[in-house]
């Protein structure tokens, strides 16, 4: 099952990128820092995604997809260097429709969320589901800001320990530049 996850994230990375290669879509590049603390992380510990980049694109006059890598270096505890390795995509709809199917999409939106990953401190896969209601805020040119929130659960699937699900929330706020290829 992990390695069909794996496989399934490999192939649909792909698949997005030759289809944004091909169009003329619009592409949203950006950082989204964020600072992780596990329930189980003692008084001071704490992982920082050293990977915080972020590709969004239209895929329709209300929705886009967004894609997320990550790569968390964990501080304090016993051990520090890197935690986590994950990938993670949203698909925001918006409530307000855009002019055509390849213009930039702003305004408030609410979107699934599910992201797959790999612990490599605590021997876990994470697989999480989540719900990210925000605010896209449009910029006069290119930069834009986004503000959200991701409310849901992860599973822990332990190779040495019971399995378990935990409550999955966090604030999300996205700096970036909208690329155009009209050209």
């Amino acid at each position: 099952m992990k390695r069909g996850i794996l496989i399934t994230i490999i192939l649909l990375a792909i698949s997005i990128g030759d289809s944004l290669a091909q169009s003329k879509k619009p592409v949203l590049v950006g950082i989204q820092p964020s600072i992780t603390v596990e329930p189980f992380y003692e008084k001071g510990e704490f992982d920082v995604n050293v990977l915080p980049l972020i590709f969004e694109t239209p895929i329709g006059s209300r929705m886009s997809i967004r894609l997320s890598p990550m790569a968390n270096y964990h501080i304090g505890g016993t051990s520090n260097g890197i935690s986590d390795i994950a990938f993670f995509t949203v698909l925001p709809v918006f409530f307000e429709k855009s002019e055509s199917k390849e213009s930039r999409l702003y305004g408030f939106y609410i979107g699934p969320v599910l992201g797959f990953g790999r612990n490599l401190l605590n021997d876990h896969y994470t697989s999480t589901i989540a719900i990210e209601p925000g605010y896209m805020f449009k910029a006069k040119k290119s930069f834009i800001i986004t503000l959200g929130i991701q409310l849901g659960a992860s599973y822990f699937s332990y190779d040495s320990q019971p399995n378990e699900w935990v409550f999955h929330w966090g604030p999300k706020i996205t700096f970036g530049f909208w690329i155009d290829r009209t050209n």
